[in-house]
């Protein structure tokens, strides 16, 4: 049996030496072999600096194997002589399963038609049999005959008029970069929110402004804890969806080249945001919330904002009621950020929730609020500042306050000094 995995060859004596050695894993080839006479098993380590291979001998001289860490990809075994330390990143499968065939091969229980591997024939896997990592597709002819290999962590589909995301994307739990511009996408399914290590997602010149309301659940499931940077520029969009605020780990956002009207009340509360983009779009206001953001850089320009005059008799507010029970519980389900995904409530709960509105202060709020507009210098939420000629520093933005108290400090900016280019 053979692997291709990255592994570093560790040796005991090196500390008794006062020898140092930078921990560097390389790309390698492990195999699982007998050798013909003797019929005793052995592990041969290939790499690119080690072609012939170093040997290993199992018979009495495995000292331990670790695998605390088998769930990441990760076990280190060790040998009594030489005194060296295998350390092994590989894909979690195969690594299980070469574990699983090494404990049997110490227990002498294995038959000839599983371990068909001679010490005197075996060689290293060869680059073009290694299954690739990253794919880019430009034309149809390039997709994959036997599907997407699931080693995949980067794929590039670009300018093939894809109408919809390919099915088979879906399996693909290792990608981590997944680029979809320049295609006429209408939307995307949900079962993408199932990818566990996914970091950017780049959907932009596509026709996702053909979705309807309920196309949106993507953005929700794993999505939630692991998409970075997402670019949704150049799609056609005159709104943008309320799931977007459940992407809390987002820190690039790029809305460009649209027809937005109106923002989510809620996207204050991606905290971790800092490259904010809303250009060439048909935003009027901003959401009251945004002040909570601590922005690298914002561009918002060409919009249609108009300087906003403050309304003074709003500063003479009246004490809230007493919310309902129902609003009290809606607030708590939203700060402790828990998940409602479909079938564990009621559709109109869901609704309810989807469409909470946010207090300056990031907490929720429902029927019960004070509402009030003002002019936001952008230098308050962001280090540097996007600008075209004869665009304002000032934009009015439209906020809900859950309490007199959020009220009262509504008014009170940081003191920042924006870089304007």
């Amino acid at each position: 049996m053979k692997i291709v995995c990255n592994v570093f060859v560790g040796n005991r004596l090196l500390p008794s030496l006062s020898i140092n050695k930078p921990r560097k894993h390389v790309k390698s080839t492990l195999a699982l072999c007998k050798h013909p006479k003797s019929e005793d098993y052995c592990i041969i380590l290939f790499s690119g600096q080690n072609k012939n291979g170093t040997k290993y001998s199992l018979k009495g001289n495995i000292k331990q194997v670790l695998t605390k860490f088998v769930n990441e990809g990760k076990c280190t075994i060790q040998f009594s002589k030489p005194e060296h330390d295998l350390f092994i990143q590989c894909d979690v499968i195969q690594l299980k399963g070469f574990l699983h065939l090494l404990k049997r091969a110490l227990e002498n229980k294995i038959s000839d038609k599983e371990l068909s591997f001679s010490s005197m024939a075996v060689m290293p896997v060869k680059q073009k049999d290694i299954a690739p990592t990253k794919m880019n597709i430009i034309k149809r002819s390039d997709y994959p005959v036997k599907g997407f290999p699931r080693t995949l962590e980067e794929l590039h589909i670009n300018d093939v008029r894809r109408c919809g995301v390919d099915k088979g994307i879906m399996n693909l739990m290792k990608l981590r970069i997944l680029d979809l511009s320049n295609n006429c996408i209408e939307y995307i399914p949900e079962e993408l929110s199932k990818l566990p290590n996914l970091k950017e997602l780049n959907v932009s010149h596509n026709l996702l402004g053909k979705a309807s309301l309920k196309q949106w659940s993507w953005m929700e499931g794993y999505l939630s804890k692991s998409l970075l940077l997402l670019d949704m520029s150049y799609n056609e969009l005159t709104f943008v969806p309320n799931q977007i605020c459940k992407l809390h780990k987002l820190t690039t956002l790029n809305l460009n080249n649209n027809s937005i009207k109106t923002l989510p009340a809620g996207i204050g509360n991606l905290r971790n945001l800092r490259i904010f983009s809303a250009s060439n779009n048909s935003l009027v206001v901003l959401p009251g919330s945004i002040k909570k953001l601590k922005l690298q850089s914002i561009d918002i320009s060409n919009n249609n904002f108009e300087q906003c005059i403050p309304n003074g008799a709003a500063i003479f507010s009246k004490p809230l009621p007493v919310s309902m029970l129902k609003e009290y519980a809606a607030r708590k389900v939203l700060s402790a950020r828990l998940l409602y995904p479909p079938g564990s409530l009621p559709l109109t709960l869901i609704d309810y929730l989807d469409n909470a509105k946010f207090c300056v202060c990031g907490k929720a709020c429902f029927e019960l609020y004070l509402r009030s507009s003002h002019n936001l210098l952008l230098g308050n939420i962001a280090e540097s500042v996007s600008s075209s000629a004869g665009d304002m520093m000032y934009v009015p933005i439209d906020c809900y306050f859950c309490s007199l108290r959020c009220f009262g400090f509504a008014f009170q900016n940081r003191s920042r000094h924006p870089i304007v280019r």
